[in-house]
């Protein structure tokens, strides 16, 4: 779980990130991190590696040797 920031430091958040919004484009994005978070907060945190689905990109054309 983590810990939920104040607005005050969701401000350095964005300083840090050298982004300057206004008032309202602030309240939003604040509201979308504190929604990020509570969405990573219920992702399981002992998964094993083997429980995780393989992901294969290939490029067109490309030749699968099995």
């Amino acid at each position: 779980m983590t810990k939920d920031i104040t607005i005050e430091e969701f401000d350095g958040v964005l300083a840090r990130a050298g982004l300057v919004v206004d008032a309202a484009e602030r309240a939003r994005l604040y509201e979308g991190y504190k929604g990020l978070q509570t969405l990573l907060a219920r992702l399981p945190q002992d998964s094993a590696m083997e429980a995780e689905l393989a992901t294969v990109a290939l490029v067109p054309g490309a030749k699968v040797v099995r």
